[in-house]
C-alpha cells in the first residue's frame, strides 16, 4: 500500500512538473511597429517585455522579434515622439502595431525662428499644428483648416467662394490702420499673404496662399508673444506662422496616391432667410401704397419704376403679367458645388540625400454657376549631405491656377450699373426682384431686360461677361549649412530665398449688360521678394548643469511690384479682350511697390540643472519704408522659465509629469503699410480727365501726403505661462495671460476738403492701445485600452478683449475720436465700437421706428453719448444726431476656440470637430433693405407679413409700411419743447424724413455667437497583414462632412460672414490614400 501511494506521488509530481516545462517553454513573437498618422515604420522603437529586462528594437524596417516564455505577459510598446502601448501577448504571435503621435511630449522638437527647440526649453508661447490636422477640412486653401485648432489663433472666412481669403488674426486686432495679419514664413522664406493684385469688379478676391498645397506640410508653429517673434523685430507684432513642408526619407523609396472628392453646397439657405414671393411681394408694396394715400386702394403698375426699362419698349409687363412669374433667383444662379483633388508624391533616399517630390491637381466647381478654380502645384526638397559635416538642400514649388468669377456683390440702383455690371449673389438678396422674367425672345440678346443689371442669369452668361484671374506663384530656398568639426557645436547657415506671384486678371462686359457701352480691362502684376539669411548656430553643454544654445545672423530682403493695367470703353467687335476703345482709354504702367529691409537678429538661451532657463532675443531692423531718421529700431525680449516638476519637493507627486513656469517680456513692430507714405507722391491716369468723357486724355493728381516723421508701430508684449502634464501625460497643456501695448498706432486718414487736396489720404502716428485675454488648452487622453480602443479629446479657449489707451489730440478732439462710418474708436474705448443709434422699437400710436435719444450739446463737448430716457422718431436727421458709442459691441470676438474628439480602434478612426466664436456683433444692412418697401424696386421678407404696425397691431416689431419712407409724423429737433430733457425737439406737422437706407441703428445690429460642427470624419486603415497580400505600404479610406451643423445667435446668412455674401459652404466628401 505504501509503495503504491509513493508511486502515485511520484507520478502527480511529474505531470505537476512537465506542465511546468510546458509552460515555461520559450516561443517567439515578431511583428512590425508603424506610425498611425501615414504607416511609415518607426525604426528603433523598444519592445519589452513589461516588469522584465527582456526587450529588442525594431529594425530599420519597423521589425522585430522577440524570444517570451509567458502567454500572460505584456508588450510595452514605445518610441520618442509617440504615444505608449500596452497589447496582451494572449495566443498571438504576429503583431502589427500602430503607435499614434504624442504631441506632448517634451522631447519633441519645435520649429521656431531661425532654428528648432525641444518642447521642454521653449520659453515663448507657440501652438503646434500637425498636417493631418489641417487635411480634415478639405477647402482649397489650408488656411481653412486652421480655424479652432489652436489657442490664440482666431480664423474666419470672408466667402464660401473657392480661392477667397481667410481672415487670420493672433491674439486679437493690434492696429487701427496698418496691417493686422501675421508674418508668414515657408521654410525660411517671408511670403506674401495679401490680396489686391487682381482686378475687382464686384467679384470676390483670391488669396496666393491657397497656391501653397497642404498635403505638402509637415508642421505649422504658430508664434505669439515676444519670446518667440521678438526675433523678427518689426515684423512680429501680429504673430508669426512658419510653415514647414516634407522633406525626404532615407532609405528605400515610397511612392503615395490620394484622392479627395466631394460635394458641396450653402450652409444656409434662401428659404431660412424667408424672402417674399411675388404674391406676397405685391401685397406688402400695395399695402405700402395704400397707407400712404390715405387708405385708398393704389394697385401697384410695375411702370412706376423710372429706369426700369432701359433700351426695349417690349420689356414692358403689366400688373397681371408680373403676378404670374415667380423667378426664384438663387436658384438660377446656384448649383451643387463639386470639388476633386489628387496628390502624388514619392520619398526616399540613400545614405547621404533624400527627397521628397509631389505634384497636385484641384478642381473646384463652385456653387456659383459658371464660377471654376483650378489649381496644380509641383514641390522638390532635396537634402544632400556630399561631405562630412556639410548639408545642403532645397525647397522648390511651383503653382498655378485659373479661376472664372462671378460678381457676387450688390450693385446699386437699377440702371446704375456705370463702371461694370451689377449681378450674382448681393443683387439676389436685394434688387433681383422674383416677377422680373428671364428670357425675352424679342431682345437680340435672348434675355428680359439685361440692361438693369438685375437679370442675374444674362449677367452669368460667359458669352456677356468675363471675370478670369491667372495666378502664378514660384516659391524657393537654397541652403547651405556647415558644421564646423573644430568646435563642437558650432554650425553656420546660409539661405537664399525667393517668393515671385505673377497675376493676370481679365475683365470683359458687352455692351448689353452696360448701359455705358462695353468696357474691359486686362492688368498684370508682377511681386518679386528675395530674401537672404546668413547665420550661425551653437549649442552646447557644459558639464552636467550648462546648456547654452545660440543664433546670431543676418537678414536682407529685397521686394519690386510692378503693375501694368489698361481699360477702355466701347470696344470694336464683339471679341472677349481690351481690343480697340473708342473712348476712356486708360493705361498704366510703373513700379509701384519697391521695399527693402536690412536686419541683424541673435537669440541666447540658457539652462541651468536641466530646470532653470533665460532667454534673450533682439532684432534690429532698417525699413526703406520710413525716412532716414526713423528708420531703424532696436526690438528686444526677455524670458524665464522654470522646470517645476524637476525640483525635489514635487518629484514624489505622482500625478505630475511635467510642470514649467515661463514668462517673457519683449517689443515687436508693425511696418505693414504701403511703401513711399512719408513723401508726397502723384499719380498720372488717363481716366482722370480734364476735359470731355468721349476724349482720350488724362491727368495728375496727389495720391498721398508725406509724412517724414512716420514710424512703425511697437509692441510691448507680455506673457505668463504654465505647460502641465499630468497623470503620465493623460492630461496636458497649457495656460497663459498675455497683454500687449501697442504704441505709435499707425492711422490712414482721407484729406478733408479744406486742405484743397481731394481723393488723397494722410499717415500718421495717432496713439496707444492694448490687447489682452487667457488663453487655455488641455488634451485629456480619455480612454486606452489594452485592445487598442483610444480616445483622445483636444480643447482651447481664448478671450480676447482691447482698449484704446491714448490718442493724440488733433486726433481726439473734445474726445469725439476717429469714426468710420458706424464704427468709432476713442481714448479708453474698444477698437472700431460701433456708433449708431439705439433701437427703441416702434412707437404704439404713430406707428414709425423710434430711437433713445442723447444729450446731442453733452456729445460735442465731450464726446460722450449719454440717453436723456426720451425717445425720437428715427428719421434720417434723428439717426445722425443721436448715435451712441456702444462699447461692448464690435465685430471681435470675446472668446473663441475649438474641441476635437479622436476615437481609435484597431484600423478604424473616427473624429469630431467643433470650433465656436462668442462675442461678436455684425450689422446685417441686407435685413434692413429687405424690411422697407421704399419706392419697389428691393425684394422683401416673409417677416413683414402680419408683423408691421398697424392701428390694431400696435406691439408689431416692424412699422407701418409707407411708399418710399414718408410718413406723416414730422419731427424738429430744434423747436422748443419745455416737456423735453433737453428742452428742443418735439412732433411737427407734415411728413417727415423716413428714408434710412443709408444711415444704421441698432435695430439691424445683431450677436454673432456661434457653435459649428467643423468637421466629422470617419477612416480606415488596411492592416498590415491584408497590405501583405497586396502589396502595398498603406491603403486608407474616409468619408469626410464639413460645417455640417450650426448653431448661432445670428439669423443672417452666416455668423462667420455676415452679409449678403456666399456664406462658409456644408461640404460631403470621400477619400483614398496609397502607399506603395
Amino acid at each position: 500500500m505504501k509503495h503504491k501511494i509513493l508511486y502515485s506521488g511520484i507520478m502527480v509530481l511529474a505531470i505537476f512538473l512537465f506542465h511546468i516545462k510546458s509552460a515555461a517553454q520559450p516561443f517567439t513573437v515578431s511583428g512590425i511597429v508603424t506610425s498611425q498618422e501615414d504607416q511609415e515604420p518607426l525604426p528603433g522603437a523598444n519592445v519589452v517585455v513589461k516588469g522584465t529586462s527582456n526587450g529588442t528594437i525594431t529594425s530599420i524596417d519597423g521589425s522585430f522579434s522577440l524570444s517570451i516564455d509567458n502567454r500572460d505577459a505584456l508588450l510595452v510598446i514605445s518610441s520618442v515622439g509617440f504615444v505608449k502601448q500596452e497589447i496582451p501577448v494572449g495566443a498571438q504571435t504576429q503583431f502589427n502595431i500602430a503607435l499614434q503621435s504624442d504631441v506632448t511630449a517634451l522631447d519633441e522638437v519645435v520649429v521656431v525662428g531661425y532654428g528648432t527647440q525641444k518642447k521642454e526649453d521653449v520659453l515663448g508661447s507657440i501652438s503646434a499644428v500637425k498636417s493631418e490636422q489641417l487635411m480634415q477640412v478639405p477647402a482649397p486653401s489650408f488656411v481653412a483648416g486652421l480655424q479652432g485648432q489652436a489657442a490664440g489663433v482666431y480664423v474666419s472666412s470672408s466667402s464660401g467662394v473657392p480661392g477667397a481669403k481667410e481672415s487670420v488674426k493672433i491674439r486679437g486686432v493690434n492696429s487701427i490702420s496698418s496691417g493686422t495679419d501675421p508674418l508668414w514664413i515657408v521654410d525660411g522664406m517671408p511670403v506674401y499673404s495679401g490680396g489686391g493684385l487682381e482686378d475687382n469688379r464686384g467679384s470676390t478676391g483670391q488669396d496666393p496662399m491657397s497656391l501653397i498645397n497642404p498635403n505638402d506640410i509637415a508642421s505649422i508653429e504658430i508664434l505669439k508673444d515676444a519670446a518667440a517673434t521678438a526675433i523678427y523685430g518689426s515684423r512680429g507684432s501680429n504673430g508669426v506662422i512658419i510653415i514647414t513642408t516634407k522633406s525626404g526619407k532615407n532609405g528605400k523609396g515610397g511612392f503615395a496616391v490620394d484622392y479627395t472628392g466631394g460635394m458641396s453646397d450653402l450652409t444656409t439657405k434662401a428659404k431660412d432667410i424667408g424672402f417674399a414671393n411675388t404674391s406676397e411681394w405685391f401685397g406688402l408694396v400695395e399695402e405700402a401704397r395704400k397707407n400712404s394715400n390715405g387708405g385708398v386702394e393704389n394697385p401697384y403698375d410695375p411702370l412706376s419704376i423710372t429706369g426700369l426699362f432701359k433700351d426695349d419698349p417690349t420689356y414692358h409687363l403689366s400688373r397681371q403679367e408680373a403676378l404670374l412669374i415667380d423667378t426664384d433667383w438663387f436658384d438660377q444662379i446656384l448649383r451643387i458645388g463639386t470639388f476633386h483633388e489628387i496628390n502624388a508624391s514619392a520619398t526616399g533616399g540613400g545614405d547621404k540625400s533624400s527627397y521628397f517630390l509631389s505634384g497636385n491637381y484641384r478642381l473646384d466647381n463652385s456653387v456659383l454657376k459658371n464660377s471654376d478654380l483650378s489649381r496644380i502645384t509641383l514641390r522638390v526638397n532635396l537634402d544632400f549631405s556630399p561631405v562630412n559635416n556639410l548639408d545642403i538642400g532645397t525647397r522648390l514649388s511651383f503653382s498655378s491656377s485659373q479661376n472664372s468669377r462671378q460678381k457676387v456683390q450688390a450693385g446699386g440702383g437699377i440702371g446704375s450699373n456705370g463702371g461694370g455690371t451689377q449681378g450674382g449673389f448681393g443683387n439676389a438678396n436685394r434688387n433681383a426682384l422674383t416677377w422680373y422674367p428671364i428670357y425675352n425672345s424679342n431682345h437680340r440678346s435672348g434675355y428680359w431686360n439685361p440692361l438693369s443689371g438685375n437679370n442675374l442669369v444674362a449677367n452669368i452668361d460667359p458669352d456677356l461677361m468675363l471675370d478670369d484671374v491667372q495666378q502664378y506663384r514660384g516659391l524657393g530656398n537654397v541652403f547651405m549649412e556647415y558644421h564646423l568639426p573644430w568646435v563642437d557645436g558650432l554650425s553656420l547657415r546660409s539661405e537664399v530665398s525667393f517668393d515671385l506671384i505673377q497675376n493676370n486678371s481679365v475683365f470683359w462686359v458687352t455692351e448689353t449688360l452696360r448701359e455705358l457701352g462695353s468696357y474691359a480691362t486686362d492688368k498684370a502684376v508682377t511681386r518679386n521678394s528675395i530674401n537672404y539669411n546668413l547665420y550661425a548656430k551653437y549649442l552646447r553643454n557644459f558639464g552636467e548643469n550648462h546648456n547654452i544654445n545660440i543664433v546670431a545672423g543676418t537678414e536682407s530682403q529685397e521686394t519690386k511690384q510692378y503693375t501694368r493695367n489698361a481699360q477702355g470703353q466701347n470696344l470694336t467687335g464683339t471679341y472677349q479682350e481690351l481690343g480697340s476703345p473708342q473712348e476712356m482709354l486708360s493705361i498704366y504702367a510703373g513700379l509701384n511697390g519697391e521695399g527693402y529691409l536690412r536686419s541683424f537678429f541673435g537669440r541666447v538661451n540658457y539652462k541651468f540643472k536641466d530646470k532653470y532657463m533665460l532667454g534673450l532675443s533682439f532684432r534690429r531692423d532698417g525699413s526703406s519704408k520710413f525716412d532716414s531718421e526713423f528708420r531703424w529700431g532696436t526690438f528686444t525680449a526677455f524670458s524665464a522659465g522654470w522646470l517645476l516638476s524637476e525640483e525635489n519637493f514635487l518629484t514624489g507627486v505622482k500625478m505630475i509629469e511635467s510642470l514649467k513656469l515661463r514668462g517673457s517680456y519683449g517689443q515687436t513692430g508693425n511696418n505693414d503699410i504701403p511703401g513711399n507714405k512719408t513723401i508726397t507722391t502723384y499719380e498720372n491716369r488717363s481716366d482722370w480727365r480734364y476735359g470731355p468723357l468721349d476724349q482720350i486724355n488724362g491727368g495728375t493728381r496727389i495720391t498721398n501726403i508725406g509724412n517724414p516723421t512716420l514710424t512703425w508701430e511697437t509692441t510691448n508684449s507680455y506673457d505668463v505661462g504654465i505647460d502641465y502634464g499630468l497623470f503620465n501625460n493623460k492630461l496636458s497643456g497649457s495656460v497663459a495671460w498675455y497683454m500687449q501695448d501697442v504704441s505709435d498706432l499707425l492711422l490712414s486718414s482721407p484729406l478733408t476738403p479744406s486742405s484743397g487736396v481731394n481723393n488723397a489720404n494722410f499717415w500718421n502716428n495717432i496713439g496707444d492701445m492694448k490687447n489682452y485675454g487667457f488663453e487655455f488648452n488641455a488634451r485629456s487622453i480619455n480612454l486606452h485600452t489594452k485592445w487598442g480602443l483610444r480616445w483622445v479629446s483636444d480643447f482651447n479657449i481664448t478671450t480676447n478683449d482691447n482698449k484704446v489707451v491714448r490718442l493724440t489730440p488733433d486726433v481726439d478732439r473734445a474726445g469725439a475720436g476717429i469714426i468710420n462710418e458706424s464704427k468709432i474708436s476713442r481714448t479708453g474705448g474698444r477698437l472700431w465700437a460701433y456708433f449708431m443709434a439705439e433701437d427703441a422699437g416702434v412707437d404704439p400710436e404713430k406707428g414709425v421706428n423710434m430711437i433713445w435719444e442723447i444729450d446731442y450739446d453733452h456729445y460735442l463737448a465731450t464726446g460722450e453719448t449719454l440717453k436723456t430716457g426720451r425717445k425720437v422718431p428715427a428719421t434720417s436727421t434723428n439717426l445722425q444726431r443721436n448715435r451712441i458709442i456702444h462699447n461692448d459691441k464690435t465685430e471681435i470676438p470675446r472668446f473663441y476656440g475649438g474641441l476635437n474628439n479622436t476615437l481609435t480602434y484597431k484600423g478604424f478612426d473616427f473624429s469630431l470637430f467643433f470650433n465656436f466664436a462668442m462675442g461678436s456683433y455684425l450689422y446685417d444692412y441686407d435685413e434692413q433693405r429687405t424690411t422697407d418697401v421704399q419706392y419697389g424696386q428691393v425684394i422683401l421678407r416673409k417677416i413683414l407679413i402680419d408683423n408691421t404696425w398697424t392701428p390694431e397691431r400696435p406691439d408689431a416689431e416692424y412699422p407701418e409700411l409707407r411708399w418710399q419712407g414718408s410718413y406723416d409724423w414730422g419731427w424738429d429737433t430744434e423747436v422748443e419743447n419745455p416737456e423735453s430733457p433737453t428742452g428742443k425737439g418735439n412732433w411737427i406737422q407734415g411728413t417727415g424724413n423716413y428714408k434710412n437706407e443709408g444711415e444704421r441703428w441698432t435695430k439691424y445690429l445683431h450677436q454673432a455667437n456661434y457653435l459649428r460642427l467643423r468637421t466629422v470624419q470617419l477612416g480606415y486603415n488596411l492592416p498590415k497583414p491584408s497590405l501583405d497580400k497586396i502589396r502595398l505600404k498603406g491603403l486608407r479610406v474616409y468619408v469626410t462632412g464639413t460645417n455640417l451643423w450650426t448653431w448661432s445667435t445670428y439669423k443672417g446668412w452666416d455668423p462667420e460672414t455676415g452679409g449678403a455674401v456666399i456664406p462658409p459652404l456644408k461640404m460631403l466628401s470621400g477619400g483614398v490614400s496609397i502607399k506603395f
